[in-house]
């Protein structure tokens, strides 16, 4: 087994593909640029996990009879004081998976792509693009994307909701609500558009407090409402 660092990356090879360069590349004597060299991957049968690997990056060569040409390309994260490559919590029973904006060696950031992206924004501090987390003693989750920037998306079944540029987009043949308890909403407009609008139970209008519960009730041509009552201004 060696360690060194990714120097160049193809996603389009298949299998994917990076060159691993081992060694001070000042020292000619003890200094190895790799052939091409096959990625590897958590699964890779059936369900399957594809995370690539970035320039820049520290790895493992796995290779049999310690042959290069014949070595795989693992991951060998080992967290230090860079900004990127610092450990994303400190806490025990806490999982927490950040995608930043990575930096090469000159402290610029690449935007990624099929070459590894080396072509970046230069910037001091690490710049965290999305994150997902669970704290194992609260159970708590986080799922946090870009502010202003991107969208979260989750579908299935027939389903799906959206959130991009704040808003939130749910869509569905049926919404059902179940509120054991009390249903609350707060906003300063509020707009329906249905072919019918049904409400069973009693309905009270204008109230100036929660708990209000006037006791006139609406008038109609009919008559008065059953079960709609209004305060009276």
């Amino acid at each position: 087994m060696k360690f060194g660092r990714v120097k160049e990356v193809d996603y389009k090879r298949s299998p994917p593909a990076y060159r691993v360069e081992l060694g001070d590349p000042n020292d000619e004597d003890n200094y190895i640029l790799t052939d091409w060299l096959p990625a590897t991957g958590g699964r890779a049968k059936g369900d399957r996990e594809t995370h690539y690997l970035e320039v820049g990056e520290k790895v493992a060569l796995l290779a049999e009879g310690g042959e290069l040409s014949t070595a795989y390309v693992m991951p060998a994260g080992q967290y230090t004081e860079q900004d990127d490559e610092k450990e994303t919590t400190d806490k025990a029973g806490v999982w927490r998976k950040i995608f930043s904006k990575p930096k090469s060696n000159n402290g610029q950031g690449g935007q990624g792509g099929d070459q590894g992206g080396q072509d970046g924004q230069s910037g001091d501090q690490e710049d965290i693009l999305g994150e997902i987390s669970y704290d194992r003693n609260s159970g708590d989750w986080l799922i946090k994307g870009i502010d202003n920037k991107g969208s979260i998306t989750i579908e299935g079944s027939g389903c799906s909701i959206v959130m991009k540029d704040g808003t939130i987009t749910l869509k569905a043949k049926n919404v059902v609500v179940e509120a054991s308890e009390k249903f609350e909403s707060k906003t300063k407009q509020s707009l329906h558009t249905a072919d019918a609008f049904k409400t069973i139970g009693s309905t009270y209008l204008g109230l100036e407090d929660a708990g209000d519960t006037p006791q006139d009730k609406v008038e109609t041509e009919a008559g008065p409402a059953k079960k709609t009552f209004a305060k009276v201004g």
